[in-house]
């Protein structure tokens, strides 16, 4: 999933539904200042990878719901 299309229209203080986890949308927007561009959940144990050109890292919930 690309990070640029899931906050498209979305203020900081909304959240994003992802995998029936709720992400804050500014979480999701710091993600992509920090050089990530897609994310992919593994909704099972509740991590998500995310990646852009120069980086790549994998996140629980509780270390991405942080970034906010």
């Amino acid at each position: 999933m690309k990070i640029e299309e899931l906050i498209s229209g979305k203020s900081d203080n909304e959240n994003v539904l992802i995998d029936g986890i709720s992400i804050p949308a500014s979480a999701l927007k710091n993600l992509l200042k920090d050089g990530y561009e897609n994310l992919k959940p593994y909704k099972e144990e509740r991590t998500f990878s995310v990646w852009g050109k120069t980086c790549t890292a994998c996140l629980n919930e509780e270390q991405l719901q942080n970034k906010a």
